[in-house]
Parts: structure tokens; sequence; C-alpha cells
């Protein structure tokens, strides 16, 4: 049980994000469905007739809370390609607290573990300055906001540690929220003004169909605990909740099944919503085969997903938590029946329904490209979700990618500020693939190295574009 909460710590606190960021295929000017994810309006200024999305995925952690120290890299415990000396004799994984090392600054912590896959989409000219696009995303995210430090700590030590005894700790409000759902997405962009000196202003939007597969959620707003022995197990502890005030939510459709495309097709999938992008972007270019300048804002993710599962309002006093409750934890889903358990919900009181919130942000950017191929983006992405909000969250993060590209090879290098971190990273492209990582430490960080990361990031994407011309 120690290793899982210890593996289970690290993974959910280390976030994913969401998330949508790809940040060295997303400001390249080339890349066309893609750049739909920053700002719709973009897609106006393609300079394709037609692209074709085959397919794109990326894998997100970030935190900041733990730091990754582990004798093997987050790539081998994420492929599952750790070296046997770290194996238990039936094969699991052995994962103890001195894999991780804890940043105690006294701060509220969140983290983000994301994943994301883009399917087939198709991008077309529709006229000079507008374009349409159909595409398909899949999204699943597990996310932690405002978690205080020291449940962290207790959690990360498995409840063992003796230096948290019978240390109470009070009103303490947190966030937590999974989420997996796929997007069937139409993309429009036009052009509202285009004069002679070279300078337009577009307008794009993408609405979105949400289909929802699982969702939990569990927003305390107010928790009274604290650490003690437990009487009757040496060497235990018990997590004593004084007191709790929260809602808990979940779904059970992918409970004892595989996402697989069989599950992503059936129509009776739990969750259904409605989402919204919506931007502007300004184009200034006074000579045709001049430099461009590109500054761009967009709404991206407005909406929500209606689920139908069970949620409860948790009011209760004096509900204990041991170290053998998470035995059976083996996933972050395993963790919902424990709660209902302990926390002694009845089915028949439950609500039917409950409304998921998409991870609304705010975009802004600004791109110069040079007529020899190289090119500098600054993007900012703001978080506009609450912090207590039963929705997911990006992360809010500052960019700077300077780029080289030409038809056949590409090369960006984006530096990202991120959870108090600056993230180094880099994209490569070689015809139509793309392969990269805005946290290259991520891949690379381990145990007795110089680089113990706080999480990791890495995206490919295999695409056709036919030029406009």
């Amino acid at each position: 049980m120690k290793h899982c909460l210890c593996l289970g710590s690290a993974l959910l606190l280390s976030v994913a994000s969401p998330a949508q960021n790809f940040m060295g295929l997303a400001t390249s000017p080339n890349s066309g469905t893609n750049r739909a994810y920053l700002n719709p309006a973009l897609t106006a200024d393609s300079p394709h007739a037609l692209y074709i999305n085959i397919g794109a995925a990326n894998v997100h952690i970030n935190n900041d809370y733990l730091r990754y120290n582990a004798p093997y890299s987050l790539v081998d415990l994420l492929g599952g390609t750790v070296p046997p000396e770290y194996r238990t004799a039936t094969g699991d994984l052995r994962f103890s607290t001195d894999y991780t090392r804890e940043i105690l600054d006294g701060k509220l912590k969140s983290g983000t573990v994301w994943g994301e896959v883009r399917g087939p989409a198709i991008q077309f000219r529709l006229n000079r300055g507008s374009t349409l696009g159909v595409s398909t995303r899949l999204r699943s995210s597990a996310q932690v906001q405002g978690a205080p430090q020291q449940l962290l700590s207790a959690v990360r030590a498995s409840l063992n540690s003796g230096a948290l005894f019978s240390i109470p700790s009070e009103n303490n409000q947190l966030a937590a929220n999974t989420n997996t759902y796929a997007e069937f997405r139409l993309t429009y962009a036009g052009t509202l003004l285009d004069n002679e000196e070279g300078s337009k202003l577009l307008l794009g939007a993408t609405v979105k169909y949400l289909g929802g597969y699982s969702s939990a959620h569990l927003l305390n707003r107010g928790l009274t605990y604290e650490v003690v022995s437990d009487p009757n197990l040496p060497q235990g502890a018990v997590l004593r909740v004084n007191q709790i005030d929260a809602d808990l939510g979940f779904t059970t459709y992918l409970n004892n099944k595989r996402l697989n495309l069989r599950t992503l097709l059936n129509p009776f999938t739990p969750g259904n919503g409605i989402g919204l992008d919506v931007g502007l972007a300004y184009i200034h270019q006074p000579e045709p085969d001049g430099p461009v300048l590109r500054l761009g804002a967009a709404l991206n993710d407005l909406g929500s997903i209606r689920y139908r599962g069970e949620a409860y309002t948790l009011m209760q006093e004096d509900v204990r938590f041991t170290t053998t409750d998470f035995n059976g934890v083996r996933a972050i889903r395993d963790i919902v029946p424990v709660l209902r358990d302990r926390f002694n919900v009845n089915p028949a009181n439950s609500r039917p329904t409950f409304w998921s919130g998409l991870p609304t942000s705010l975009n802004v950017s600004a791109e110069y490209q040079s007529t020899a191929g190289s090119g500098l983006a600054v993007v900012w992405i703001q978080d506009m979700q609450p912090a207590n909000a039963r929705a997911m969250h990006q992360p809010t993060l500052v960019s700077v990618t300077p780029r080289y590209e030409t038809g056949f090879l590409g090369l960006a290098l984006p530096i990202t500020y991120l959870n108090s971190s600056l993230l180094f990273g880099t994209a490569l492209k070689l015809g139509p693939v793309w392969l990269g990582s805005d946290n290259l430490a991520g891949l690379i960080g381990r145990g007795g190295s110089l680089v113990q990361p706080k999480g990791v990031d890495i995206y490919a994407s295999l695409a056709i574009g036919i030029s406009r011309e």
C-alpha cells in the first residue's frame, strides 16, 4: 500500500496538462488544424489549400509539490520499461518515498496529469481569407488544485511519518477532478478586414459536441484532520477527519471497461455537452513576400459536460482512514469506492446528474516570421476557472518559442514558465512528422542526475498539407 500511495501521489501531483500546449507545434504557421487549438482565427491565415491531420498525441505531467528522484526516468515509468531490478519478484513496481523530493515552501499545491489524442481532421480553404475545418480529439486528465502541503506530505508518507502525528490541520480547501471525454469539432475562420496597407483582421470560432466517458470530483470547502497512531496496528497510522464539508461526484461507465474504439463509439456514454472556442487575430504584412506580424487573442473551452452518475454532499465528522484502506488502489478510479465506503454514503440519496466545466483559458499570442524561415512566438495562456470550480484547469503558462522552418524541415525551441519552473523544450519537423517535448528535463531526469524534474511532456504529430499555391 505504501508503494501504491507514493506512486499515486507522484503521478497525480506531478501534471495531463490538459494540457493542450504542443507549444513547438501550435506556434508553427504551417501546423494547419493544430493552430485552431491555440486560436481558431489563426487558421484563416493558413498557407494550405488543404490540410489533413492523420493523428497527434501528447502526454503532459507537471506540478509544484514533488521533484522526481527515482533511479529510472519518467519516460520509463509511463512507458512500462522500468528495469527488472526495480521490480518485485511478481513484476510489480517498487516505488518508495525516496524516489520523490518535496518542495516545502508552505504554499498550496496543484498538479495535472493530462493525455490527449488528436484524431483525424481536415481543413480546407473556402476562398481567399477563410477556412473550414472538421476535427476530433480525445482528452483525459486528473488534477488537484489548492491542496495543503501538510495533507500531501501525509499521503506521500503513507500516513506513517511520526513527525506528522497529532498535528491538527484546520479549514483546508482543495479541489480534485478527473475527466475523460471526446470532442467532435467544427471550425470556421474568416477575414473581417483586409486593407491595402497589408493589415488583416481575422475572426474564428470552433463549436464542439462533447461526449463524456468518465468524471469524478471532490470539492472540499472545509476539512479539519490530523494523523494519529493506529491503536489496532503496530507502526500504523490513522488519518482522522474531524470535520468535512465537500461535494463528491463520479461516474461508473468506464469501470471494468477498456477505453477502446467500441467504448468510444458507444452512443450511451454518461456525459454530453457543448463547447466553444472563439478568437481574433491581427495580421500585418506590408509586402506580399515580406516579414509577417501576427497578434491573437482567444477564449477557449467555454462550456461544460453534464454527466449521469452519483453526486453527494458530504457534511460529516470523525471519519477515519487507516493505512490498509487503500491496499486495493491500483489506479485513480479505485480511490472513489474507498471514499464512498469510508464516508458511508447511500446511493439511494445521491443526485443523479452533475456538471463538469471545461478548462476555460485566455490564449494571447504574438508571432514574428521573417522571410528567411526564422521566427519568434510569445504565448500567454491564462487559466480562467476558479481554483475550487467543478472543472478542469488549463495550467497558466508563458512561453517563448524561437523557430526555423522550411517546407520539409523545422526546428522549434520553446522556453516555458510553468508552475514556478522554467522548462526547455524542442520540436523537430521532418516532412509530415513532428516530434517534440515542452520539457526535455522530464525525459532525461532521474535520481543521481543534475536534473530532478517536476514533470514530463512529449508529443508527436503526423499530417499532410497541400500549399494553396
